[in-house]
């Protein structure tokens, strides 16, 4: 796949990822609910987002390597763009050329919150299918043990995602030691959820609370257990805010199920959506028409990004699944106990 084919991709699924964030969420404050799912968020125990060469020491990337470097990791523009780049978001490690022609070279950028734009860039071009098969656990398995989702672009382009986390590694000719090192990094990440700002963790409440709509035993029936209390998250994200306008249930291994309300201008939203999924879908594929299940609902549908929505009068509530310990099934079943406090 051409670089500008994967980029056209991944700009239609972030885009389509992106219209949960559209409507205003200023609604009737009795949308919090009673009962079960009045329950209030908590703020979990956080960390932070690094600079991208501070993951791991240059003495720990020998160690995965097996051999030295030839000089300090360098950060870069991106994973497959390795110009350095002072504010870049990937680093770059050199070993030492075995020929003239080529350098060895891993280059490395990790997402922290991805929630299934990057993993649909990968998997709906045929290229990727038909060359390199993309790999996807099922339930509790894991693929080589620890990964979600592991795909890549013939060329040295490899992605690897465990739960909202995706490492993406340029290592031509040198593959083997780019997903040692991605593993590496995992291992030193702690299995907590982030935050973009200390000042995020104390902002003031206000409702409604997001966190009202699944209590933490409704989703813990269909997620399994949950490693802190559901707490609230900025909007479409799973980075922990006092007052954000999403809900993240936590399941450890960083997956978590993110759950966005919209509380007017959902109507508008959800055919905006729709116009958008049909053209991302003919790029991607994968998005599921509207469709009127069973449910305290108007309609119902999934992004090519696996993001479940539903509408019901101007409301709508986004699921974000993919990067979760369940699947379309799973998040359907949390839709009707959503559906039916909204």
């Amino acid at each position: 796949m051409s670089h500008a084919l994967r980029t056209s991709a991944l700009a239609l699924a972030s885009a389509a990822l992106s219209l949960g964030a559209i409507a205003c969420h200023k609604g009737d404050k009795s949308a919090s609910g009673k009962g079960e799912g009045s329950q209030s968020a908590s703020v979990p125990t956080v960390q932070y987002n690094k600079a991208p060469c501070d993951w791991i020491t240059r003495a720990e990337v020998e160690k995965v390597f097996g051999e030295p470097l030839v000089g300090d990791p360098v950060r870069v523009r991106s994973a497959e763009n390795a110009v350095p780049q002072p504010d870049g978001r990937g680093c770059m490690y050199e070993m030492k050329q075995t020929s003239d022609i080529v350098k060895r070279t891993v280059a490395i950028e990790m997402e922290l919150d991805d929630a299934g734009a990057i993993q649909a860039g990968f998997s709906g071009v045929p290229d990727i299918q038909a060359v390199f098969k993309d790999k996807e656990s099922k339930g509790d398995s894991m693929v080589d043990g620890r990964w979600d989702y592991v795909s890549g672009v013939p060329g040295g382009l490899t992605m690897a995602r465990e739960g909202r986390i995706t490492a993406q590694i340029f290592a031509f000719g040198e593959s083997d030691k780019g997903m040692a090192l991605a593993g590496a990094i995992m291992d030193k990440i702690a299995d907590q959820p982030f935050a973009e700002d200390p000042k995020d963790l104390t902002a003031p409440h206000s409702d409604p609370d997001p966190c009202a709509l699944i209590s933490r035993s409704e989703a813990e029936a269909v997620l399994g257990p949950l490693k802190m209390a559901p707490f609230r998250s900025r909007e479409g994200t799973a980075l922990a805010h006092a007052n954000g306008s999403s809900c993240s249930y936590f399941t450890g291994k960083h997956r978590v199920l993110v759950v966005t309300p919209t509380y007017s201008g959902g109507a508008m939203q959800f055919k905006m959506m729709a116009g958008v999924g049909n053209l991302v879908s003919s790029v991607l594929g994968g998005a599921k028409a509207p469709d009127t299940l069973d449910g305290k609902w108007d309609q119902i549908t999934t992004s090519s990004t696996n993001t479940l929505v539903f509408l019901k009068g101007d409301q709508t509530v986004d699921f974000q699944f993919k990067s979760s310990s369940t699947d379309y099934n799973g998040a359907v079943k949390l839709a009707q106990v959503a559906a039916a406090r909204l």
